[in-house]
């Protein structure tokens, strides 16, 4: 068993996710195992009872926990079992009980059985908060000491890898992932305008790329923090030009604030002809330096025509 933990603001866009609502997955997928502190059993109902408790305090911003709890593929794991591992999870991180509200989702679209385990950080009775230092760590500690309380599988050693190191970042790529998976499914999202307003409410930085010609060659996207390549979760820039084409040419044009001379933020790669427009950008300087979102099969497209100079005319 293996626990990874991310910490957000939105109460209700991570209950629709344990709930199945976030993507084109089917309720039968998503199933809530249990609640504790809570008087509602529907997503917004948990949500706005979260959220009151979490408004509080005015210290805590990040008042979400989401861990999730993975088991090997194979490995038996009955709904008991289940509910037990998710209550000794909260009492070991300190997350008690009797103090804070809870609700855990068993997810059924993988190989390997999973539950999702959301805790409001912020108490009931107005106590400190539900501490986030050293979290891994915490996990690594935690996880061992369930599996040998309740019998289960030590960690498969072939998941023992440098992903596992940054729970963050996979549980981004699996949000992004969902997200523009099912705004692609949505018909009444018809040009990348469109696009952008919905990435908008769901706290989505989203990249694009385009050649000297104005043609989209690279997609990455920016998610709390952690940035995502569009070939990581399989939505690559071509994708997006295939998609969108098909409501014709105005549908992949930028709009008039990103058009070139239009006052757009265009972040221009001297000598190549690329620019790239940020199709969102909650922050003015977000991908500058080593911490910003970066170009994929753009970057690939960039390399090819910088060998095609290279190259000695015969």
């Amino acid at each position: 068993m293996i626990a990874k933990t991310v910490t957000g603001s939105d109460f209700t866009g991570a209950l629709e996710y344990g709930a199945g609502l976030r993507s084109d997955r089917t309720n039968k997928q998503a199933e809530l195992l249990s609640v504790a502190n809570l008087g509602s059993n529907n997503v917004h109902g948990m949500a706005a009872e979260m959220r009151a408790v979490a408004d509080m305090s005015d210290r805590i911003k990040q008042a979400v926990w989401h861990t999730v709890l993975s088991w090997a593929p194979g490995e038996l794991v009955d709904r008991e079992q289940k509910l037990k591992a998710a209550a000794m999870y909260c009492e070991l991180m300190g997350a008690s009980l009797d103090r804070h509200q809870v609700a855990v989702f068993e997810h059924k679209d993988k190989q390997h059985p999973h539950i999702h385990i959301y805790i409001n950080r912020v108490p009931t009775d107005g106590g400190p908060a539900l501490r986030t230092d050293q979290n891994y760590a915490r996990n690594v500690k935690a996880t061992r000491q369930i599996r040998e309380q309740l019998g289960m599988a030590p960690l498969p050693s072939r998941r023992q890898s440098t992903k596992d190191l940054d729970p963050q970042k996979e549980l981004a790529r699996g949000y992004v992932r969902d997200v523009l998976t099912a705004a692609l499914q949505d018909g009444a999202i018809r040009s990348v305008d469109q696009l952008v307003a919905h990435l908008r409410t769901k706290e989505i930085e989203a990249y694009l790329k385009r050649d000297g010609k104005g043609l989209l060659v690279g997609s990455s996207f920016r998610y709390q923090e952690s940035n995502v390549k569009g070939t990581e979760i399989g939505i690559k820039a071509k994708q997006l030009r295939d998609h969108f084409s098909q409501y014709g040419r105005e549908a992949l044009r930028p709009s008039d604030s990103l058009a070139p001379g239009r006052g757009g933020s265009h972040m221009a790669n001297a000598g190549t002809g690329m620019r790239t427009e940020p199709l969102l950008s909650l922050n003015d300087r977000a991908g500058e330096g080593s911490g910003g979102p970066t170009a994929d099969d753009a970057e690939q497209n960039e390399n090819q025509v910088r060998r095609k100079r290279r190259r000695p005319k015969l």
